[in-house]
């Protein structure tokens, strides 16, 4: 039997949220609690109604009648401090599996950084940014890689 359970993505779910005198109080699905300062919201008006109609965005009725969403992601970091680095981790790892996968598939075929340049006709530097980590491709990047290799998206995606 368990003890504990842990919902998936619970980190990106809010589940209250507070308009106080120094700023906007919040807690995620995971206990996290943080309070966003008022000055960091960079509001036109001073906040007057709070709303959180699903989890992921909280709604600020402002006093002028506007309303401001403001998304989990800009809030969590006042919820949890090392929230930030631990995303750029996940992205780092993510960007250097994309490029060995693509060394790969580049070297399995014979082909040398130019030439699947050339292929895909897109820059060499770029080809060797994203081999070494250091680039996000854009979406027609990739389409334009999967083409110059001749494989399908799921190939360079996809372990």
């Amino acid at each position: 039997m368990a003890t504990a359970a842990y919902v998936k993505g619970a980190e990106r779910m809010l589940t209250r949220a507070e308009i106080t005198p120094s700023g906007l109080k919040v807690r995620f699905a995971d206990g996290k609690e943080g309070m966003a300062p008022l000055g960091e919201l960079r509001l036109p008006a001073r906040p007057v109604g709070v709303r959180l109609p699903n989890p992921h965005v909280v709604y600020l009725t402002l006093a002028n009648r506007e309303t401001i969403e403001v998304p989990w992601d800009f809030l969590r970091h006042y919820a949890d401090t090392d929230y930030e680095r631990r995303e750029r981790e996940k992205g780092a790892r993510g960007r250097h599996a994309l490029g060995e996968r693509l060394r790969r598939l580049r070297t399995a075929r014979g082909l040398s950084q130019a030439e699947l340049a050339k292929r895909a006709g897109i820059a060499r530097i770029s080809v060797a940014r994203i081999e070494a980590g250091h680039q996000s491709p854009r979406y027609e990047t990739l389409e334009k890689l999967t083409k110059g290799l001749g494989v399908p998206m799921e190939s360079l995606l996809l372990d």
